[in-house]
């Protein structure tokens, strides 16, 4: 028992400065590893499990001091690639593959097998025994502190990633790092002090860990105060209206305060919401339309507690190519809608040069007439009949007019008032969903304001009421009353206050909680009528001013960015919703045609009689209209050129098999890239895909964009693809293939 307790004791405290240093310094790897998987698409969750995993394994074995540093480097090195295995087994990335493949000829390509996971792994493994060597002086710490807390400061401060935690962990270990050298200077000087202290550390330890204590507990209680200046970054953004969300410490992320909010105008981020605006009123575009709308952008079915994001099937929901003056496919879930429509003309005038992801246009969008008054240049146009969206690639210049017809659905209340709640199938599944950070208060809420409520379409105005008359609008809520990591709740029982993103994200978060299938919708409102200009044709003078919804040129400004409700009524499609205070949604309504008094019938008049034509002269005429037709027909088939016609349809038609080979070939090289780490985000376009890869191996930079040019050609262009370019194609994959 005596020996145990020895082999224990030297087990634990031989030598435990290094035993120390070895573990602060993979405390500051840690930090780091941490950071990287913060970033949005840096590393693979695999890459990370990996890292972390060897970081743990080198800890181990550096606490084995007895053994030879070869020996000790042998079994780091196994133990990396056996983590690699084992890691990669679990995620599917690699087949099994047994302990005997690697004593065998099949070694080296078991481990190729591996790349580039193992590259990660060796070089965490490096890294670490080159810090633990690092830190053994004083100044090199200081280095490696300062570095690594500017770096980490740097990117929490340009980016949304909160890395303050971090930094508190790699300072403390920095400090107790010089704390460990301080000690190893003592050892040089007073070697029978060191003696002392190495025999009984907890003397020394005990001290350090009260001071310590002391500090973190005093820390811990002292208030919060806000920052007494704003960062340089932050105020040249805030200087250009640009919006910049920070995180407290409590893990809420919250936009800036009142001294730095933002403008108002048309949003291209809702991942984090809240906070305050100021009013914009500088125009953003006028619309000549015969009936007035809410001038429809996007629509976002995942709410995440923050704000909203694109959910996996809208990610995934195919894009149709749009053609002038084509419906456009209608919604699956749409199909046999009861809903009766009127159709609604708009041409959108831009007034600025600011571009935007889509067009705007009133629900729902039927065809695009036109961009910039004529009927080409539609490919950078895309249409998601689920979303009812058109999206516009940001790549190309924004059109500066644009005319849409859409057929905006009239709300029958008394018909929708006799639906019952349907069973929602999978297709509905994202837009009832709602994460684990609502609390249970918000659930109680829209469950005790509808229990007196019998139908679904009652209980959603009853939602929408609620919440029209329970809150006052605010461009600049309170927001130092929220404690709440979710969004909707803080807004409903702590800030109780707020502007439209507040009130539409409540309303989708309260009507899912009762099982209503809701979407979150946001645009532009109406804008302002222009009353002065000529009345649209069909408009008697001084109608518009009768008709709160009638036709007529609205400008909208950026003021005028707004977001509301679209819930699913079974049978009758998207109904719209307004739950903001002050706001009044445009309502479609069908004109019965009025009742007039019986007329009496009046007989009609005779036809006079005219003498007959002798039957000659009919088949005459006959032939003559025959032949004038032969004649107008042979010149309209010269004139047109149908037979060329014809023989480009047929050669079109051939190179459509060629077109698909071209992109199969494409898809099957993002597969092979994606098994070597080369991973095409989902917000990603082949270009962008292809541009960033391009920077990480520019040695296949040329081959990479010879295949983009011909995939290009082959998805989006009207040029015809040859033999030749799907032969190019295939032989670019094989060598890059080959090279990866």
């Amino acid at each position: 028992m005596k020996r145990l307790r020895m082999w224990l004791r030297r087990l634990l405290w031989d030598e435990w400065p290094h035993r120390l240093s070895v573990l602060l310094s993979g405390l500051i790897l840690l930090q780091f590893v941490y950071w990287f998987a913060k970033e949005d698409g840096f590393w693979l969750p695999e890459t990370v499990v990996i890292v972390k995993l060897t970081l743990l394994a080198i800890f181990a074995f550096e606490h084995l001091t007895r053994l030879h540093w070869i020996v000790r480097g042998i079994l780091q090195l196994a133990s990396v690639v056996v983590i690699n295995v084992l890691v990669l087994e679990q995620f599917e990335v690699i087949a099994p593959m047994k302990a005997s493949g690697f004593v065998s000829s099949k070694l080296f390509l078991n481990l190729y097998e591996l790349t580039p996971y193992l590259w990660f792994g060796m070089g965490a493994w490096v890294v670490y025994v080159t810090v633990i060597w690092w830190v053994e002086v004083k100044w090199r710490v200081y280095i490696l502190l300062v570095v690594s807390v500017l770096a980490l400061c740097i990117r929490d401060s340009f980016s949304s990633i909160y890395l303050w935690p971090q930094v508190a962990v790699i300072v403390g270990c920095g400090l107790l790092l010089l704390i460990l050298n301080h000690f190893a200077q003592l050892r040089r000087k007073d070697p029978t002090a060191w003696r002392h202290l190495a025999e009984y550390p907890a003397s020394i330890a005990m001290t350090v860990a009260s001071l310590i204590g002391v500090t973190v507990l005093a820390g811990s209680l002292m208030p919060e105060v806000g920052p007494m200046l704003t960062d340089p970054y932050t105020a040249w953004r805030a200087s250009r209206g640009e919006s910049m969300a920070f995180t407290t410490g409590k893990g809420v992320t919250v936009p800036p305060s009142e001294a730095m909010d933002t403008s108002s105008g048309y949003s291209r981020s809702d991942a984090n919401l809240g906070g305050g605006f100021r009013f914009d009123y500088t125009p953003v575009m006028k619309v000549e339309t015969n009936h007035r709308a809410y001038w429809r952008g996007e629509t976002r079915s995942h709410y995440t507690g923050k704000g909203w994001e694109e959910s996996d099937s809208e990610r995934r929901d195919p894009w149709n190519a749009i053609r002038p003056e084509a419906s456009l496919p209608a919604d699956p879930r749409l199909a046999g809608s009861k809903a009766k429509t009127v159709e609604v003309k708009q041409t959108v005038t831009l007034m600025s040069e600011q571009p935007y992801p889509v067009l705007f246009g009133a629900f729902s969008i039927q065809k695009v007439m036109g961009l910039n008054g004529a009927k080409n240049g539609f490919e950078p146009l895309q249409w998601s009949a689920p979303q009812s969206e058109i999206r516009y690639s940001e790549r190309q210049p924004y059109p500066q007019t644009y005319t849409i017809v859409s057929q905006m659905p009239v709300v029958n209340e008394e018909a929708l008032r006799k639906l019952l709640l349907a069973p929602l199938g999978p297709d509905m599944a994202e837009f009832v969903q709602l994460p684990g950070s609502v609390p249970e208060r918000v659930r109680k809420l829209a469950a005790d304001l509808t229990k007196d409520v019998a139908t679904p379409y009652d209980k959603a105005k009853k939602l929408e009421q609620y919440l029209r008359t329970s809150f006052p609008y605010t461009n600049k809520p309170d927001i130092s009353k929220g404690q709440s990591e979710d969004f909707v709740d803080r807004f409903l029982f702590e800030i109780k206050e707020g502007y439209c993103d507040y009130y539409s994200t409540a309303m989708v978060v309260l009507s899912r909680s009762i099982g209503l299938p809701a979407r979150w919708v946001k645009g532009y409102a109406s804008g302002t009528p222009d009353f002065q200009q000529t009345e649209p044709q069909g408009f008697a003078p001084n109608e518009l001013l009768m008709d709160p919804d009638g036709g007529g040129v609205y400008t909208v400004r950026n003021s005028d960015a707004h977001s509301w409700v679209e819930i699913y009524f079974d049978g009758y499609g998207w109904i719209p919703f307004e739950p903001t205070a002050g706001f009044a949604m445009p309502r479609a309504v069908l004109l019965e045609e009025t009742s007039a008094s019986p007329v009496e019938p009046q007989p009609a008049p005779q036809p006079e009689t005219k003498p007959a034509e002798p039957v000659e002269t009919h088949h005459a005429a006959a032939w003559s209209i025959t032949a004038a037709a032969i004649a107008v027909a042979a010149f309209l088939v010269w004139k047109l050129q149908v037979v060329e016609l014809l023989k480009e349809r047929a050669r079109r038609r051939r190179a459509s098999l060629l077109k698909q080979k071209v992109i199969v070939e494409c898809e099957r090289l993002l597969r092979i890239f994606r098994r070597k780490g080369y991973v095409r985000e989902e917000h990603e376009t082949l270009r962008e895909a292809v541009r960033r890869w391009s920077l990480q191996s520019r040695g296949m930079s040329e081959e990479l964009e010879a295949v983009l040019h011909v995939f290009e050609k082959a998805k989006y262009g009207k040029a015809e693809i040859t033999e030749e370019d799907w032969k190019k194609t295939n032989q670019i994959v094989e060598r890059l293939r080959s090279q990866l």
